[in-house]
Formats: C-alpha cells, sequence, structure tokens
C-alpha cells in the first residue's frame, strides 16, 4: 500500500530541489519519468520539446490506428528530471507564455477528443488516479536484503523495530502526485501550490520515512517531511450528557 509524505515545498524552487535530490541519495535503485504527448505538444515554443512533438506526430502518421485516447504507453515517452522541472516551470511559473502553454495544452484535448477531469487540483481520488496522468514521477530503492551495513546504515539502523510486514527482498517504489491537465493548468496560482508537494511510497514505513527526510534536509527545505506516524492521533469526541445511562 502507498502512503504520502507531505514536504514543506510549495514554491517552484523547492519542488526543483526536491525533485533533484531524489535522484541522488544513496538509497535509489531506478528512476522513470514519463511525460505524455500533450505536454510536449504545449511546449512546442521550446526546441527539445518541439522535437518531440514532431517525433510524435510522426509516429501518428506510421501507425493511424494509435488511439489519442488511450492508455498505449506510447503515448508517454521518458523524460529526465530537468524536462519535468522545466515543464513545471512552463505552466506554473510567472511567464508570460505560461497562458499559451495552457490553451494549447486545453486546444490538444479537445483535438483528440480528451475528458478534463472535475476534481480540484491535487484533490484526486488516490484509489482512482484522473486520466490521463501527464507527467509521471516513479523511483525506486534499493531491496532492504541488498543494503550495504555501512554504505546504508542509516536506513538499516531504521528499520531496528519496524512493526510493518515487508518483503525485504523486493524493491520499495515511490511516486510523486497526480499531475492531470488539472494541476498543470491549475495547480500553482502566481508560481505557489495551495497545498504542499507531497509523495508517495510503499513499505516499509522506517525506510521510505528515513530517505525521505534525507532527501528534504539535501534539498534544503525549512521542514522535515510529514508522514502517516507524524500525524497526531485524532481525539474522540467527547459523549453526549447522559449517554452512558443508555
Amino acid at each position: 500500500m502507498m502512503l504520502s509524505w507531505t514536504f514543506a515545498a510549495s514554491l517552484l524552487d523547492e519542488i526543483a530541489r526536491l525533485l533533484r535530490a531524489m535522484e541522488k541519495h544513496r538509497y535509489l535503485r531506478e528512476v522513470d519519468h514519463r511525460l505524455h504527448f500533450s505536454v510536449d505538444v504545449a511546449m512546442n515554443d521550446k526546441p527539445s520539446f518541439a522535437a518531440h512533438a514532431s517525433k510524435f506526430a510522426a509516429l501518428c502518421k506510421r501507425e493511424p490506428e494509435l488511439d489519442r485516447r488511450s492508455r498505449d504507453p506510447r503515448l508517454w515517452r521518458s523524460a529526465t528530471v530537468e524536462e519535468i522541472i522545466e515543464v513545471l516551470t512552463a505552466f506554473w511559473g510567472p511567464s508570460d507564455a505560461a497562458e499559451p502553454r495552457r490553451e494549447r495544452l486545453l486546444d490538444t484535448f479537445k483535438d483528440v477528443g480528451l475528458e478534463i477531469p472535475e476534481h480540484l487540483p491535487f484533490e484526486s481520488d488516490p484509489e482512482r488516479p484522473p486520466f490521463p496522468e501527464l507527467i509521471l514521477l516513479d523511483w525506486s530503492l534499493i531491496a532492504v536484503d541488498q543494503l550495504d551495513p555501512e554504505k546504508h546504515a542509516g536506513a538499516l539502523a531504521a528499520l531496528e523495530g519496524e512493526p510493518d510486514e515487508y518483503k525485504p527482498s523486493e524493491p520499495v517504489y515511490q511516486e510523486g502526485p497526480a499531475i492531470s491537465i488539472v494541476e498543470l493548468c491549475d495547480g500553482a496560482p502566481f508560481g505557489i501550490l495551495a497545498e504542499d508537494f507531497s509523495l508517495w511510497s510503499e513499505g516499509p514505513y522506517a525506510y521510505a520515512d528515513y530517505v525521505f527526510r534525507g532527501v528534504s534536509k539535501a534539498a534544503k527545505l525549512e521542514d522535515p517531511p510529514i508522514g502517516l506516524r507524524d500525524e497526531a492521533p485524532e481525539q474522540e469526541a467527547p459523549a453526549p450528557a447522559g449517554a452512558e445511562y443508555e
């Protein structure tokens, strides 16, 4: 099961530092980020993105059966963290070019026949992610039984006494928030997120928490991330008067 951690990052530069730090820590096993073709089309004022948009247009001519409304993996391409940051900056930054990019993205959705999700920014149901997600952020951590006792001593110490069951031989998968057209177009008015940025992780909790805290520190964020075990337990509501006699 995936759990979320909230980071002290709501400004573009804070999010950029966080994403870069996620690529550099010693527990990282693999990175797999992807961009939807519609993002390249919307970003075609940038030469590198325009080149990818042209490649995709050529693919559509070669493969006329390709449904641009589908979940076909060919609709997404591999992307670097710097490309992801450039996209977020292009849509969420104060530049005058941001609005034309949003309009091109909306026009692409209309031309293709893609529906625009109805959730508020960053409030989609985590059990039913919006479709299509335009930016996919995915990382995996080294499996617990492959951690080096010296190089990875911090995480191994954090795992001592971990109460949750987990499979030590399996990598730990982590991912970014669901970013659809709603988040890209309306998620950061004036370049500031309405709520702090969140990342998700599988268990074991102590392992993910240790890595996220290290990443937050490396990104020079003001406060450590907040996970499920950091949240104050809910107080039980007092029983109504006379309830003890019912």
